[in-house]
């Protein structure tokens, strides 16, 4: 146990895959004893957990790590100790290591469990183990697989929770450090997901959401075929006013089964992201997708007939070696027929021990970028027109926080943080944030709605 008054405080960095491993980092710690600080200045112990996967995600990691040792008091505290990506990815490219180097220790995935004692070791002066490396060519341990069945601390809204089934991923596309950093797809026991997501809506979440580096190869790794299908319909055993939702789709892996699995009960949001990064034949086989342009639309027809209306986010990536102003037209235009409600736009950026990173028919920064200028312009439009037409469409609405304008939440078609948000101006006495409300689509603006409730 932390000894009494020993305090510990946490900044959470990355995607929302991060975010489930920092809601257990600060399970990990408060089980041991230690008191949760909401202030780094009030810690003695301060938790960093990092995103390694882009040169802009790493030196924001470098800058809040240089800040907070900035500002230690007297004492020198609070201690640093970094987490995440970036501490296995400065395992496997040492070039990197100027990034972590206002951290007092490094914790890896292996070390998660072990985080407690590794914390008390580093405030008692001792040396604080840095066992990092990377996990190319091999899955995470079993160590880290364990420690996600451990009761996580939630941050953020209380009625939406990331459901991790897996970790890892076995695409290994050109331009991608995730099986550098992550290692191999590895799924969870069906068996820990099922007693997570109970455990979450006993707790209070309404909305659960798969997440893994490729949701739909979930169970591949043991079965040999994809398992998401399977899992989905265990979920839709859970009683109660729910809401489930799949993150992460990766188009080679999408089956019939699994849209036939989120078609049959209404819970399950018609939503899915499906990150096609390309549509041009040659850049899809530049970047190691495997698989090209056929596949891509039909994924899309598939989705079309037994998925019908479902909202549709894609990213894309700009500026990869090899793309020309006629690969870029062609992913333009394909933009421009309106398929999707929500896209991101990346521009390529050089990651080491990658495939594309030694590739030499770069483009340069200042042409990927007004690429994705060109990009965004177009999905605005294409965005602003698809909301459009949802005026006076009647749906239910998550509610999620409350202030001067309204209640604040989401629709089916909006996944939280990167899909706008709806608005409802009268939710009415007695609305609590977790409630799902029936309402119509009252206003629109590109990205946002909204809504006034649908009297009963």
């Amino acid at each position: 146990m932390a000894k009494v008054g020993q305090r510990f405080s946490l900044v959470n960095l990355g995607c929302p895959k991060n975010t489930v491993d920092s809601e257990g980092l600060l399970g990990t710690m408060a089980l041991a004893g230690f008191q949760f600080a909401e202030e780094p200045a009030h810690a003695d112990v301060c938790l960093v957990n990092t995103c390694g996967f882009l040169d802009a995600s790493r030196r924001e990691a470098a800058e809040v790590l240089e800040e907070l040792a900035a500002r230690r008091g007297r004492k020198g505290r609070p201690l640093l100790v970094a987490t995440g990506c970036l501490v296995e990815r400065i395992g496997g490219a040492k070039a990197l290591d100027p990034f972590l180097k206002a951290a007092d220790a490094r914790v890896g995935f292996a070390d998660y469990a072990r985080l407690p004692d590794i914390c008390r070791d580093l405030l008692a002066g001792k040396a604080a183990i840095a066992r990092s490396g990377g996990y190319a060519g091999r899955a995470l341990p079993k160590t880290y697989l364990d420690w996600l069945d451990r009761p996580r601390m939630r941050i953020g809204s209380e009625a939406t929770a990331y459901l991790k089934i897996g970790e890892g991923c076995s695409n290994c596309c050109a331009y991608c450090s995730i099986p550098l950093i992550r290692g191999r797809r590895a799924s969870r026991p069906m068996k820990a997901i099922l007693k997570e997501a109970r455990d979450l809506a006993a707790a209070g979440a309404k909305e659960l959401i798969l997440i893994a580096q490729d949701t739909t190869a979930y169970g591949m790794d043991f079965a040999g075929e994809p398992q998401l299908a399977a899992l989905l319909k265990e979920l839709q055993k859970m009683p109660g006013e729910l809401w489930f939702r799949v993150m992460y789709a990766h188009p080679k892996h999408l089956t019939a089964e699994i849209l036939e699995a989120m078609a049959s009960d209404v819970r399950v949001c018609p939503y899915l992201d499906l990150p096609l990064q390309h549509v041009n034949e040659k850049m899809l086989k530049r970047m190691g997708r495997g698989y090209g342009r056929a596949r891509v639309d039909a994924a899309l027809a598939q989705i079309d007939r037994l998925l019908p209306g479902a909202a549709l986010r894609t990213t894309f990536i700009v500026g990869h070696p090899g793309e020309g102003e006629r690969e870029f037209a062609e992913l333009l235009e394909f933009v421009k027929e309106g398929r999707f409600d929500h896209l991101g736009v990346f521009c390529w950026s050089p990651e080491p021990g990658t495939v594309s990173a030694g590739m030499a028919d770069r483009v340069p920064a200042p042409a990927a970028e007004e690429r994705r200028g060109r990009l965004m312009a177009a999905q605005a439009k294409v965005s602003a027109a698809r909301l459009k037409a949802r005026k006076g469409e009647k749906t239910t609405m998550l509610l999620e926080r409350r202030d001067k304008d309204g209640w604040h939440g989401r629709t089916p078609w909006q996944a939280p943080e990167v899909d706008g948000e709806t608005v409802l101006e009268d939710a009415g006495q007695g609305a609590q944030a977790g409630d799902f409300a029936k309402v119509r689509i009252a206003r629109t603006r590109p990205y946002d709605c909204r809504a006034r409730r649908v009297k009963p």
